[in-house]
């Protein structure tokens, strides 16, 4: 295997009509002529570089984890309050053409359904009204209670 510039010095003497004697055998590749050792070392850092930041990621991910799920647990303490707090809440009856709530614009902020007449509804210290009878996953006891 010849370099590119000894080609073109081939290429050259052929060109000019230069009689050029050459032999092929087999060789060895010279895999250094094309790879440089700073291309080497950059790859490494690189790849380096890479494994730490990943492995830092999971580090964090797992510790984030390890606390939200501590959390979790030391929340359910807190549920009675939660309830106690949600029930001490001004509950109100809907109407139709009643003053401040517009049944047809307005909706529950929670679950974002329109209200209807006759739905019992929360009313929130700034002002918000939300719908008792939510999905399941919006409270605590599975039944239809507001969280």
């Amino acid at each position: 295997m010849i370099s590119y510039p000894k080609g073109r010095e081939i290429l050259e003497l052929v060109q000019k009509g230069i009689p050029v004697t050459m032999t092929i055998g087999v060789g060895t590749r010279h895999v250094q002529e094309f790879i440089s050792g700073q291309s080497v070392v950059f790859v490494a850092i690189a790849f380096i570089t890479m494994m730490i930041i990943s492995l830092a990621w999971l580090i964090f991910y797992y510790i984030q984890r390890f606390l939200y799920t501590g959390s979790q647990i030391g929340s359910q303490s807190h549920r009675k309050e939660t309830k106690k707090v949600i029930g001490q809440l001004l509950l109100h009856t809907v109407k139709h053409g009643e003053k401040g709530i517009d049944v047809d614009a307005e909706n529950c902020a929670v679950c974002i359904e329109n209200f209807k007449v006759k739905d019992i509804i929360r009313i929130l210290p700034c002002k918000y009204h939300l719908t008792i009878t939510l999905p399941k996953e919006g409270n605590i006891e599975g039944k239809n209670t507001f969280v």
